[in-house]
């Protein structure tokens, strides 16, 4: 344990871990959600606060009253706009269709004087349409309009499950998930669980960049070394190869733990935190994404708890291989030939496994149709994996030393 521990190859995944972060793994924090995502983002932190974890009936009814109040106010604002008046346009209905048919379709350097004027007379009657927090509402009411159009598909569950993308087991579980359960009420913003999947993702790249540097190059600088011999040679013998195994794989874990237990619980300290306690399935699922549902009954909190738990299993399989190439491999090189084809494999594994996991969507899902097929791949993985260096281990006791 004390050769893992080098400071200046800590220092090293140190740099490594602070450029990924900037990179990537900031992205939920800083980046998201982006301008087109931001009035969904707003509009159901607003329904969070005011209704709770989900929308009834009643909720839904509130919502459609402040969607005629927000046409009312528009109808008013673009009744009494002087260019509106001058283009006797009389309701905001009306504006949106002049603005459909009058929108310039090139860049704005490359429009003609009438063109131009009508871009400018279109900006001047948005820029009216603002509120008092300086909210765009006609932003407000196409937010509003696309959600009505989420949760109208929920209306007639046969409709809904009549879609050629579900199976007949599918479409059992959907009704109970969706529709007894009422799991499509839940107060989740459009494609939450896709950024921290994605987030997910990155934070599996950087553990396999980080046990790629920090685990494989002790073994084989002891055997360029020659300590392997005096090692062997030592009271301890060659049940060295385990000590070496449970320390590595030992290692492996707290480092998991430590970078996990980092960003998972930066994550809590985002704005999308009231939405944990949750469910995973929502109204805010459009109708261009029918397989992004999922068949459990999950909070968000718990969701992921299984992301972790994967990343987990994924990480150790990873680390069982690295233990292998180290005790196998001659020389640096020979290590570095090894280290990087098995990693890019650990990564298009992770993304297979994680992208979209416990959703419809989950590419392993679809090529299998197994339910949580996500867990039962990563535990097969890892006991492969593991039982690699295991076996070797075994082999290397009964190797004759003359040999």
């Amino acid at each position: 344990m004390k050769k893992l521990v080098q400071p200046s190859i800590f220092l090293v995944a140190l740099l490594i871990t602070i450029v990924f972060y900037n990179l990537e793994l900031n992205f939920v924090h800083k980046g998201w959600p982006i301008a087109g995502a931001i009035q969904y983002y707003e509009q159901a932190s607003d329904w969070q606060s005011r209704f709770g974890q989900n929308l009834d009936d009643e909720d839904i009814a509130e919502v459609e009253a402040d969607y005629k109040f927000l046409i009312e106010q528009v109808d008013k604002i673009v009744v009494n706009h002087p260019i509106a008046k001058e283009l006797q346009l009389s309701n905001f209905a009306e504006f949106e269709r002049w603005y459909e048919e009058n929108l310039p379709a090139g860049a704005i350097n490359d429009l003609n004087e009438q063109e131009m004027e009508k871009y400018q007379q279109i900006n001047t009657i948005q820029q009216s349409l603002v509120d008092h927090n300086n909210y765009s509402i006609d932003g407000q009411i196409a937010v509003l309009r696309t959600v009505f159009n989420s949760i109208s598909q929920f209306n007639s569950p046969e409709s809904f499950l009549n879609n050629a993308l579900y199976t007949e087991v599918e479409r059992e579980r959907l009704s109970k998930t969706l529709f007894k359960d009422e799991g499509w009420r839940n107060i989740v913003p459009p494609e939450l669980t896709v950024v921290f999947a994605a987030h997910f993702e990155s934070l599996l790249k950087v553990l396999i960049i980080l046990m790629s540097l920090l685990i494989p190059s002790v073994f084989v600088r002891d055997r360029l070394l020659g300590i392997q011999k005096t090692q062997w040679s030592s009271h301890h013998g060659r049940r060295i190869r385990w000590t070496q195994f449970a320390v590595g794989m030992t290692a492996s874990f707290m480092l998991i733990t430590f970078i996990v237990g980092l960003f998972v619980s930066l994550l809590y300290t985002t704005d999308f935190k009231p939405y944990f306690s949750n469910g995973l399935n929502s109204f805010f699922t459009s109708r261009e994404e029918p397989l992004l549902l999922s068949f459990y009954q999950w909070t968000l909190n718990q969701w992921i708890g299984r992301m972790v738990i994967l990343i987990y299993l994924i990480g150790l399989a990873y680390s069982g291989i690295l233990l292998l190439i180290s005790q196998t491999s001659k020389h640096y090189l020979s290590l570095l030939m090894k280290v990087i084809p098995v990693s890019f494999t650990f990564i298009m594994i992770a993304n297979s496994v994680l992208k979209d996991a416990f959703y419809l969507k989950n590419d392993l899902y679809q090529w299998t149709n197994i339910p949580m097929v996500e867990v039962y791949a990563s535990i097969l993985l890892m006991v492969v994996c593991i039982s690699l260096p295991i076996i070797f281990c075994l082999r290397q006791k009964e190797k004759d030393l003359v040999n």
